[in-house]
């Protein structure tokens, strides 16, 4: 029993630790002299090409109905290529662990387009969390908006949780039944790299891997860390269930931190700690109670 608690638990902390380095390597790549499109077309394009070879390998075939490339499509624009591009756009001008705070505040927003749309009832603790997480995301902005000339890059990143939640709405709706989710991805990580193959080359941010320097290092490690994380996913999905997994953006925002501190000498001040850990409170009270289903 003590086995069966423990390997969950080992891989979800894992997770986290890997993903939560993402954000760093992304900052260090995006400061020199990666383009954020680039970066984010590598980020497509590396899993990719690994997620199709244990596709191929586990399940021999990707299906490609027209449900499915409809599927693949949408669910790689809303999933992957916007708010990943968005967020490299946004890393240089962030500091790694705050990226990593905002970027995981996705249930905040899930719950409240869940209710518009009419997927869920409306429960009075869950809307107290996601008014706290709010009080918290407002801590880190603050009100910048009202200073002439100040990018608000704080706000821009929160375009990143808001696309991976409307992502998941969609793929509620529109999952093509009795597809695993490895082919699905698989699917979605392809159509976001085409997607983004015609404005790479249009915008001539195309980044070739031609060098050994340190952020050609880490754009390749973050393929590599992102397809294990990947791979470490769908095992936790499998042994763990959807739930359990969902209480990893809770430790991505700590590692993301922890990453910008160890790797980049980031510090934060007292009142972004108690953001941060308003924000962390939120989002595990939003994941951790039941949804109600409307019927």
């Amino acid at each position: 029993m003590k086995n069966k608690t423990l390997w969950p638990l080992s891989l979800l902390i894992l997770l986290g630790i890997i993903w939560g380095s993402g954000y760093t390597l992304a900052r260090y790549a995006t400061t020199h002299g990666v383009p954020p499109l680039g970066y984010s077309f590598w980020q497509s394009v590396g899993p990719a090409i690994a997620l199709l070879l244990m596709t191929l390998i586990k399940e021999k075939r990707i299906p490609i109905s027209g449900r499915h490339l409809r599927y693949y499509l949408i669910a790689g624009i809303l999933g992957i290529a916007l708010p990943n591009t968005n967020m490299y756009f946004a890393a240089p001008h962030l500091p790694a662990g705050i990226l990593a705070v905002i970027v995981n505040t996705v249930p905040l927003m899930m719950y409240p387009l869940a209710l518009i749309v009419g997927q869920e009832k409306f429960q009075w603790p869950r809307l107290f969390a996601v008014v706290v997480g709010v009080l918290g995301i407002m801590m880190i902005i603050g009100f910048k908006w009202n200073v002439p000339g100040t990018n608000n890059w704080e706000l821009i990143s929160l375009l990143t949780p808001l696309f991976f939640a409307m992502c998941a709405l969609y793929s509620v709706y529109d999952r093509p039944v009795g597809s695993s989710s490895l082919s699905l991805a698989t699917g979605m990580l392809v159509a976001s790299a085409i997607v983004l193959t015609p404005l790479l080359v249009d915008m001539h941010e195309f980044y070739p891997l031609n060098s050994l320097s340190l952020q050609n290092f880490a754009v390749i490690l973050e393929i590599i860390l992102s397809s294990i994380g990947y791979v470490i996913l769908f095992q936790l999905l499998k042994i763990a269930g959807a739930v359990y997994y969902s209480l990893v953006g809770g430790i991505v925002a700590l590692t993301g931190l922890f990453w910008g501190w160890l790797l980049l000498g980031e510090t934060i001040s007292w009142w972004t700690v108690v953001a941060v850990v308003l924000i962390i409170i939120a989002v595990t009270v939003v994941t951790l109670i039941p949804a109600k289903e409307k019927s």
